[in-house]
């Protein structure tokens, strides 16, 4: 083959791959820039489709699976992840999560594990491996994990989810008064579960059940007089 032809088709096959690098680059950055789960989801795929190695986009996708609560997708693109990319905690403690979620507990422990060796200090990698520890009965290794996590801090719900973790613990060995003031100590960091909690635990006093139901019929209230104004939620998501 002539030297000429040869050279004029190394151009075209560079052209070609750099199309397909910005084409690549252009859907991650429409997937960034959307608001909607599933059209990001979708820039991300295609994204990836055009460079398989464009490892954000991996990154991206598999946190919006979690939510998604895809989570064998989540496994998926977080190996794929950890594989073409350095060693990253947050990396294997999402994969942790997408076992955790599936219920592979073992794998969920070691990849809590492999994070937290890369970032000791990782407050929701000691709480989610807590929690991993508590579902196969290691009671021991699930109140040291928890106290870790609290004593590193972090997100405030990171650390209510630890307080409540190991409040599981101390209510199954029967210290009552253990799990009760880690119960109320998690709900001052985070009062989201604070009901929820009440009505598990039976903590609540009758003067706290009579708020709580005066809160719930003004809530109805709230619901019914203002039900078409409210906006919603994205049916996308």
């Amino acid at each position: 083959m002539p030297r000429k032809v040869i050279f004029y088709l190394i151009i075209f096959m560079l052209s070609a791959l750099s199309v397909y690098a910005e084409n690549a680059t252009d859907y991650f950055h429409r997937g960034l820039k959307s608001s909607l789960t599933r059209t990001k989801i979708k820039y991300f795929s295609k994204a990836l489709e055009l460079a398989p190695n464009l490892t954000e986009a991996y990154e991206k996708r598999g946190v919006l699976y979690f939510f998604q609560g895809k989570f064998d997708n989540v496994i998926q693109d977080f190996q794929t992840y950890i594989k073409l990319s350095p060693p990253k905690a947050e990396a294997y403690r999402m994969l942790g999560m997408g076992y955790l979620k599936n219920g592979d507990y073992q794998s969920a422990i070691y990849n809590f594990t492999r994070a937290i060796e890369i970032d000791p200090k990782q407050a929701n990698a000691y709480s989610n491996r807590a929690e991993a520890h508590f579902l196969i009965g290691n009671y021991d290794l699930t109140v040291f994990d928890s106290t870790k996590a609290i004593e590193l801090g972090g997100d405030p719900r990171d650390i209510a989810d630890a307080y409540r973790t190991r409040a599981k613990v101390f209510r199954k060995i029967g210290r009552n008064d253990l799990s009760a003031l880690d119960i109320r100590t998690s709900w001052q960091i985070d009062p989201r579960y604070a009901y929820y909690s009440r009505a598990l635990y039976g903590y609540a006093n009758p003067e706290s059940m009579r708020k709580a139901g005066l809160i719930g019929i003004i809530g109805i209230a709230f619901l019914l007089v203002f039900k078409f104004k409210l906006k919603p939620p994205e049916k996308d998501e």
